[in-house]
């Protein structure tokens, strides 16, 4: 870092635009309020709310710290440079490499007093960091040209092996009816469409992401993965290929290269490297053209027991009190991709008998369950969750998972199979065990039908892990302004290193939220009692909050304040108010 940087490093953006006579202080507060909410760096909050320019912020930005301003369409950007810093660590802190000088590495930044991306970036080249001053668009365009090309694609295409042992086991032959249609299933078939979106299914494999995201932009097409339920983008590649990219995907998936107006949902399995990927393949029509989405479910890993997910001794106690009734509901709830599936696939494996008739109504099915049948909703076919229950019931299951309750005849359904001695499980979209119950009122569910049937509700979230390689300590003070949570000790957060592809995560783990709908509880129901209501009973009998339990995995360092805050609901945080004494 230069001297002239060194010295403003008390400095915050607001100070500077301020002093330059950019913003009055009145725009300045009222931007600092709404950047609050938005999670946006100041200056571009201060941009979009028309204060300022772009231009305007990184000239003042410029004279007031001294500090050149680059004129990005005049400058040669060396290309040995793209190597030492990955995309996504640029594009998360508006960052670029300039050139390499006597003293280190001249980054260009459309927020200089970001003091702790330039740490991070000294940490990832290990050269002493000057900072030069460029707009925010012009540093995205430049990521843009230099990292957005099919460069990286084609590196990957040469370092990963002519796929000799990939296959992918269900394929179609396509009828041609026209010359349009034929000329895409051959283009389709060409080798390099081929090795492209094998390379693009095997390297997201091997980064362990869930999904793969092939969007359609009104220039180039963009490849995504969700990595630890976090969108990263990998590359872009030229728009003469996306109708056969998408065209060879819809053929591997047993979908119609025809139709190009309407959704289609198709699947495939992918054998490679001794592992089973089943792919789950959507297909939605957007104006620049087919968007795909890929769910990659690797089979090979089988299920996780439920004494693995992450449970607690009390927790895994009381579920398995639960799990061993003979009648009951037993309801599972999170937004989606909070774990809902792992989890209910968990307590059917720990109930699985040879003296028990399990069924599952699942949309769709995700991984099979040897000794359990599984069935599959079809809606388009009007083959529904409520449909499919009442079908399941006479074929006389002991226990029932239905995969999802939307609806109010799903529900009743339920309800009625849980009072009449079945088993059952099911998951429930909402934010916490306590507006689950408010949930299933709201469907049209008498309170105490509610109070008979259910037993246990278990709220769940995944927050990422804090990546062990490039692990510090952080100032929790810092970290926490404007929040009021409780005071701890420490709090440690990722720099960013090679092994967490410089996100500062790696992996995610489960927090969790267990109600026990006891005697006490049933009464409330019966007598309709408000959430408010619930909820106080609730505490009074030891529940612990998703916040609560996620503040104990902060403490214990295995995830970030950041992580939390973002993730996990708190608004049943005892007292916000009062910042507790530190422990």
């Amino acid at each position: 870092m230069s001297d002239i940087i060194q010295g403003t490093k008390r400095k915050r953006i607001g100070d500077v635009v301020i002093a330059g006579g950019l913003v009055t202080l009145e725009q300045l507060e009222n931007a600092l309020s709404l950047q609050k909410g938005k999670k946006k760096k100041l200056g571009k909050v201060l941009i979009e709310l028309g204060y300022v320019t772009e231009k305007q912020v990184a000239e003042v930005l410029s004279e007031q710290l001294m500090l050149p301003l680059i004129d990005w369409d005049n400058k040669i950007v060396d290309k040995k440079l793209l190597k030492l810093i990955p995309r996504e660590a640029l594009e998360s802190r508006l960052v670029f490499p300039i050139e390499r000088t006597e003293k280190g590495l001249l980054i260009a930044m459309a927020d200089p007093l970001d003091w702790e991306a330039i740490d991070n970036i000294r940490f990832m080249t290990g050269f002493a960091i000057s900072v030069a001053v460029a707009t925010e668009s012009s540093i995205e365009n430049a990521i843009e040209n230099n990292y957005g090309t099919t460069e990286r694609a084609w590196d990957l295409l040469e370092e990963i092996p002519e796929y000799e042992e990939v296959e992918f086991v269900k394929t179609i032959s396509v009828e041609e009816e026209s010359v349009n249609i034929q000329s895409l299933f051959k283009l389709s078939e060409a080798p390099p469409v081929i090795k492209f979106v094998t390379m693009i299914l095997v390297d997201a494999a091997r980064a362990k992401a869930s999904d793969i995201h092939i969007e359609p932009m009104e220039r180039r097409p963009q490849v995504r993965y969700r990595i630890d339920g976090v969108l990263r983008k990998v590359f872009t590649f030229p728009r003469h290929m996306q109708d056969s990219v998408i065209s060879r995907i819809k053929i591997i998936s047993n979908l119609d290269i025809t139709n190009r107006r309407l959704p289609q949902d198709g699947r495939t399995t992918l054998k490679f490297e001794g592992r089973n990927l089943e792919l789950r393949v959507s297909t939605l029509p957007t104006a620049h053209g087919e968007n795909i989405v890929i769910r990659l479910l690797d089979t090979s890993q089988g299920l996780i027991p439920l004494s693995k997910i992450g449970l607690n001794e009390k927790i895994l106690k009381q579920i398995l009190g639960i799990l061993n009734q003979p009648q009951g509901m037993f309801l599972v709830t999170g937004p989606t991709g909070s774990g809902k599936t792992t989890t209910l696939y968990a307590m059917l494996k720990q109930l699985q008998t040879d003296q028990e008739m399990i069924i599952t109504i699942e949309d769709p099915v995700e991984y099979k369950l040897p000794g359990i049948l599984q069935v599959g909703v079809k809606e388009a076919i009007g083959f529904t969750f409520a449909t499919a229950l009442r079908s399941i019931l006479r074929q006389d299951p002991d226990i029932i998972m239905v995969g999802e309750i939307r609806d109010r005849d799903t529900v009743e359904i339920a309800v009625r199979a849980s009072l009449t001695g079945h088993f059952v499980l099911s998951s429930v979209h909402t934010n916490d065990t306590v507006s689950t119950i408010t949930r299933l009122i709201d469907l049209g569910l008498e309170p105490f039908l509610v109070s008979s049937a259910v037993s246990g509700i278990f709220a769940q979230r995944l927050v990422r892990k804090i990546c062990e390689k490039c692990k510090i300590e952080m100032d929790f003070n810092a970290e926490v302004e404007n929040w009021k949570v409780p005071l701890i000790k420490k709090c440690y957060k990722g720099q960013g290193c090679k092994e967490c592809h410089h996100t500062g995560y790696k992996g995610r783990i489960g927090v969790y939220e267990f109600l026990v709908i006891d005697t006490k509880l049933r009464r409330l129901l019966a007598k309709r009692a408000t959430e408010d209501e619930i909820w106080e009973a609730a505490r009074e009998n030891g529940l612990v909050t998703l916040f609560e339990d996620a503040w104990e995995k902060v403490k214990a360092g295995i995830t970030s304040v950041e992580e939390v805050l973002s993730k996990v609901p708190y608004k049943h945080i005892e007292h916000p108010e009062i910042r507790l004494e530190a422990e």
